[in-house]
């Protein structure tokens, strides 16, 4: 297994999302709308995420709608959502929803990833998002 990158923007009181679960004031920065390749890691085997960050990207990018740019954006890599409820997945899409225990998870990360990264995009508590975690 390669590294484990855990990747959040947040804002000085903590937030990584807006009250609206929205991810948008992160582009109103300068430089925010196109990030630059080298931000990504180009090692990520996996990608991590909470399911809001995960349901942002579905309607920003209109991913069930068109499935195909999922390919263009994460190619082949497993991702894995912390959920606590059923959340759509686009065609062709490796997009695994993880619910229970987030203990009970993490071996499954490791072995999806092989000796490349994973990378943790917005998750600020998998704790409280997965079903039968304890706040």
């Amino acid at each position: 297994m390669g590294r484990i990158i855990y990747d959040a923007a947040t804002t000085l009181n903590g937030w990584i999302a807006d009250e609206n679960h929205s991810l948008d004031w992160l582009f109103a920065v300068e430089g925010g709308a196109a990030p630059t390749p080298e931000q990504y890691p180009a090692d990520a085997a996996v990608l991590v995420e909470g399911s809001h960050t995960y349901e942002w990207v579905l309607r920003n990018e209109n991913l069930i709608a068109e499935p195909a740019k999922w390919q263009r954006l994460f190619g082949d890599k497993p991702t894995f959502v912390f959920t606590s409820r059923e959340l759509p997945v686009p065609d062709g899409a490796d997009v695994r929803l993880i619910c229970g225990e987030v203990t009970d998870a993490l071996p499954a990360l490791p072995a999806a990833a092989g000796a490349g990264d994973i990378w943790v995009i917005g998750v600020g508590d998998p704790g409280q998002r997965a079903i039968g975690s304890r706040p």
